[in-house]
Order: C-alpha cells, then structure tokens, then sequence
C-alpha cells in the first residue's frame, strides 16, 4: 500500500503532574489507537507522526512538537493533511482583563491541560493551553502549510452542571484549575496571540478558516470515557472504519458520530470549511490496481478493461468494487470469472451477482489462474526452523489444491533444480536466490522488513510478467532499439548504443541520464510502454506510458525518442546499488492506448498533484471494441556497473 500525506501530532494523558487534577484512564490508549489507526488504515510512515503521552506532554513539550513536526517540518509541503489529536482533560478560566475584544461579553477561556497543568512554572503556574494561544498557533501553522487541517479533541471544557456528577469526575474529560490565576494566561500566551485579543466567544469552536475542529462534547456537556476508551474517540474510528472516506465531508461524518452517541451529548463540528471532504482528498489517491468495468447490455457479461497484454486468461478471477480510491472503504459487491480474453479488454460472468450494479464500476484481481505453478523450494536452519515450519504449512505441495491466497497458484517442491526461487529465512530478512531469470548468474537476494508469504507473492507477480510474452511475436524484428547516454542539459548524445546483442551494459555516475530510441519497421501504428524491473527487490515500476496519447507516438515505419525533452519524455534514470546488478527493462507494444500500471508493484510515492486523479478515460475505454490488436513485448536485461570500474 503506498504511504499517506498525513502528518499528526497526538496527545493522550492520564497522569497529571498536579495532586489536584483526577487522573484519567483511557487516553494514551486513545491516543495510541490514533496512531494505530493512521499506521494501519492510512499507512503512514512513522516517522510523520509524533506521540506525546502522560509526562512527556508538558505544555513545553507540545509547544515545541508543533514547532519542529508541523511548522518547521521541511517535509511538510503547502496543502499536505495535518491532524492534530488531544485526549485528557479540558478546563476553564476565569478571563483576565482585555481577554476579549470591547464588543465581547464573556468571562470565561476555555484551556487544554497539558500534563503541569496548575503546576508551578518559572513565572506564576502553567495554566495550559488557552482557546487563543491554539488558535494562534493553528493559524501559524495554516500560513507555512496550508488550511488542510484537521483537530480532534476528545475533551470537554465546561464545569459539573450538578452535585451528582461530581461522583462521576473519574470518567469526565474535565478538570477544575484551582491555583492558577487569570494573569498565568497571559504569561502563557503563544507570541503570535499577545496583540490580538479573542475576538469571540467561542472558544475552541469557532468558525475559522485555518482548521477543522471535531469536538466531543457541546458547551455545558459532558465528555466521557470508559475503560476501553472515550467514548467519542472510540465511536470516531468506529465510524471512519465503515464509511466511504473519498466522498465523506466533515459534516457528514459528524452526523453519523451523532447517531452512535444516541442523544448521549452533541458532538460539534467548527471551521470556515466543514463541508470539505475529509483531509481535502489528499489521502484519496486512485489505485491502479483496480480496473474500469461495465455492464455489457447485448451480451449481459462485464467487460472489463485488462486483457491478453496484461497477462489475463480464462479463468481469471475478479472482484467488483464501487470505487478505484485508496484508504476509503470499498467492499468487494460481487465476484467474477474471465470467459473471453482480448488484447486489452475482457469479458467475465458472474461467480456472484449483485443486487444492482451503478453504470461504471471497478474490478480487482483477485486470482491470476496462471497455468505453470510458481515453485518455491524451502531451505532452513536450526534458528530458522520454526518460521520456515509455518511457511511449508501455508505453501501447498499438490497443484490440486488450487492458487495460494497470494491470488497466484504456487507450488512447494522438495528438490531445489525443480524450483524458480529457493528462499531462507534467516532474522529479519528473507534470503532468495533466484533460478530462472535470464541473466548471467545466479544471484541471492536479501529483503528485509517483508512476510516471507509477501516476498514469494511479489516474486511470482515479477517472474510471471518478466517471462511471459505474445506467443504468435507479432512484431518480432519488427521494431529496433537503442539506448544512448546524453548530455542533461542539451539533450545531445554523447555515447554510443549501449544495446548490443539484446544486453544493455550501462556505466552508470550520479549525473547519467539515458534515451531509448525506437524504430518502427512494421505498418502498424504503436503505443509502447517501458517497465523498470528489479530483481533485488521484485520491484516493477512504469519508466515510460503512452496510454494517455491520443495519437501513436511510435508511427508506422517511423521512429520515436524515451527521453526526446519533449513534455511527457523525460530521460532515464537507472539506480545502481554498491555493486554490479542486473535489472531489466520490459518494454510492452500495442496497436492501441494500454495502461500496464496495473503490472507495478515498487515503493510508492504518493503525489502531490492537486489535479485530476483518475488515470483511466473511462468512457472511451469500455465502448472501445478495436478488432484486431496487435501487441508484442521486447525484454532487455541491463548491466549496471560504475563508471570507474569500465575505464
């Protein structure tokens, strides 16, 4: 799953430093869950995430995490999703004089009690985080960073309204401040806040422009918790777990936490932007990996855009799904079977059948059905004896027993000469060597931080597509290659072809930059594509795509550059590790557009383009029924070495 454009910062508190303050129970674990949440649903890096909990959030300490995570964050671009999380307790002040504008008539601040809260500090008491210093500092951050900012508060800030709830303190987000004085506000105050008095009466709920404010509990109520947890921070991610997030915007979400407190308290949503979808879409990216379908009326089969090209055959299983985002729920509605395999297309019928289906959907592969298993042996030490144990029960010996549940049949074998990679685990890595790619040795890889289950899977996706190819070779000699360095700057060749008897030997500097030049001897007009495949890591990525031309980059009898200086032809990179290594470049050619970024599997790089994030011209792919599509492939291994090293 790619990482996520969200930057957090959370708090959770139990244990105050003051003997007046009643300790809490549930909000490090509330806040730990936040973090939870944003690893596992979200797949933020942990390193964009910073946890203060119990004595470590001091309101120094929180001052200072705001500073250096979120403002001063060189990481964090203008627009990139900001949540900021507070569990513990809230509390209110007695306004000092000039607090408020003339026009305001109001007594009270509202606070959030870092972990000194109405401790002595070097001047008078800390006396927490006031309404006006957090908006101030929120409005610092919105101007380095943009207003894509999202605040929870899993506290509440008005007093017991009755003896009888007094009893139940140890289960309310709300404490009493009994030493510190109205002047300890000012003495606290953010330096952006000092000359400018609130301006209303709000508190934390005002409508600004800078954030979005989710709020447990409305003046005058109360915000509990339980033993497993606040009550709001537990219905929130109850409720962000089952909604479609791509099209949910802050009020909608608000109302459906409204329905699970059952009139218990009224939960506040506050900011200029509340109908903004949640985090402004940045986590919604499209996921290539699902395709466009759609109802066939004549034939009443689904038509789905990936075909022959992409490796489909019949037998191939699919799952329907409403939407093609990622991090936003998205059931499987139905399930399919592939029946008929075109070049670029496909017709399936149903394993399972919907209720109803909307005129466009998606699909996802769900099993391959490749026909020649994928044949892991097994290898083991005494340390490594019983991970390796787990792994032989989870792999089948017998190809009757149909694909793994990596959606790709492998097969387990005794005897290392009959497999396609023998793998170890030894520690934290997984050793591999491979068998069967078409280079010049045999090479053990070592990947760290991976399931031995998700490397078998990742190197039976990466040989399948490596290998396999158009078996009728349709434009077999039909199309010539070269790969030439060039000047970076003037986009001048300064090599010769580094092509030579279908092997790439390409030394490589920091500042190497490459095109690739293609020659068209056929009368068929081309789109190609070029893939980067790495066997170090299984890692397949897209180095050059022509779905989105309108018009056949690589005419008949004509010639085309990869790397030309034109918009959309950048030159190629090719990483080198400390060593020699060999990669490869498959190149993919087609009579018609075809996206192959359903093929990539590699480390994602979410983007940070604002514009249209739909990769597929839908419509024009599933009327598109071109008789007669030609498709071919070309693999060239490339030869990575240091300049150095070939003088």
């Amino acid at each position: 799953m790619p990482s996520t454009r969200i930057f957090s910062l959370i708090i959770g508190i139990d244990n105050y430093k003051s003997g007046h303050i009643w300790n809490l129970h549930a909000c490090v674990e509330d806040a730990k869950r936040m973090k939870k949440w944003l690893l596992e649903q979200f797949s933020v890096p942990s390193d964009q995430i910073c946890l203060l909990l119990d004595s470590r959030a001091t309101k120094s300490n929180i001052e200072n995490a705001f500073m250096e995570h979120l403002v001063n964050n060189s990481s964090i671009d203008p627009g990139d999703a900001i949540l900021i999380y507070f569990a513990g307790h809230g509390s209110s002040m007695l306004a000092p004089s000039e607090w408020y504008n003339a026009e305001v008539k109001a007594e009270m601040v509202e606070v959030l009690c870092p972990y000194d809260h109405d401790t002595k500090a070097a001047q008078g008491r800390v006396a927490g985080i006031s309404d006006r210093s957090f908006h101030a500092m929120i409005q610092d951050l919105a101007n380095r960073k943009g207003n894509n900012i999202t605040v929870v508060l899993d506290c509440c800030f008005s007093p017991f309204q009755t003896p009888a709830n007094i009893l139940q303190r140890s289960t309310t987000r709300w404490s009493k401040t009994t030493r510190a004085e109205p002047d300890d506000l000012y003495r606290g105050l953010w330096p952006s806040a000092r000359e400018k008095p609130q301006e209303a009466p709000l508190g934390f709920s005002q409508l600004t422009p800078s954030h979005i404010v989710l709020l447990a509990a409305s003046p005058g109520q109360r915000c509990i918790e339980h033993k497993d947890g606040g009550r709001f921070t537990t219905n929130f991610l109850h409720t962000m777990s089952g909604l479609p997030l791509h099209r949910t915007s802050y009020v909608q979400l608000i109302e459906h936490l409204q329905q699970l407190n059952e009139g218990a308290h009224t939960c506040i949503c506050a900011g200029k932007y509340r109908d903004r979808i949640l985090f402004d879409c940045v986590p919604f990216l499209t996921n290539s990996h699902f395709l466009p379908a759609s109802l066939d009326e004549k034939t009443g089969l689904i038509k789905i855009i990936i075909g022959a090209v992409h490796g489909i055959v019949e037998g191939t299983e699919l799952s329907l799904h409403l939407h093609n985002y990622h991090y936003s729920r998205n059931p499987s509605i139905a399930t399919v079977i592939v029946s008929d395999v075109q070049a670029s297309w496909c017709f399936a019928r149903y394993k399972s059948r919907p209720e109803t289906l909307p005129a466009l959907f998606w699909a996802q592969l769900a099993k391959w059905n490749n026909r020649c298993p994928f044949r892991v042996h097994l290898e083991s030490s005494l340390i490594s004896f019983f991970r390796t144990w787990k792994l032989r029960k989870a792999l089948p010996t017998n190809p009757s027993t149909g694909p793994a549940k990596n959606r790709l049949q492998v097969l387990r074998v005794k005897q290392q000469v009959l497999a396609d990679i023998s793998l170890s685990v030894e520690g934290n890595h997984v050793a591999v060597t491979q068998h069967t790619l078409p280079q010049p040795d045999t090479r053990t890889v070592h990947i760290h931080s991976k399931n031995p289950i998700d490397v078998i899977d990742d190197a039976a996706r990466f040989n399948m597509h490596l290998l396999r190819n158009n078996i009728d070779k349709p434009l077999h000699n039909l199309i010539d290659m070269e790969i030439w360095r060039i000047d970076r700057h003037s986009w001048l060749r300064i090599s010769g072809n580094h092509l030579k008897n279908g092997m790439a030997i390409i030394p490589q500097d920091d500042s190497a930059v490459y095109q690739i030049n293609l020659r068209n001897k056929s009368n068929i007009d081309i789109w190609p594509s070029v893939l980067y495949m790495d066997p170090s890591q299984y890692e397949i990525s897209t180095a050059y795509s022509s779905a989105s031309c309108q018009e056949p980059p690589l005419r008949s009898r004509g010639s085309f550059n990869i790397g030309s200086g034109e918009p959309g032809s950048e030159a190629l990179t090719f990483p080198l590790d400390d060593h020699s290594s060999i990669v490869f470049m498959k190149l993919f050619f087609s009579s018609v557009p075809v996206s192959m970024s359903i093929l990539e599997q590699c480390s994602f790089s979410p983007s940070r383009n604002n514009g249209p994030r739909c990769v597929f011209d839908v419509p024009s792919c599933l009327r598109s029924d071109t008789p007669n599509v030609v498709w071919d492939t070309t693999l060239v291994p490339l030869v990575l070495v240091r300049q150095e090293s070939c003088l």
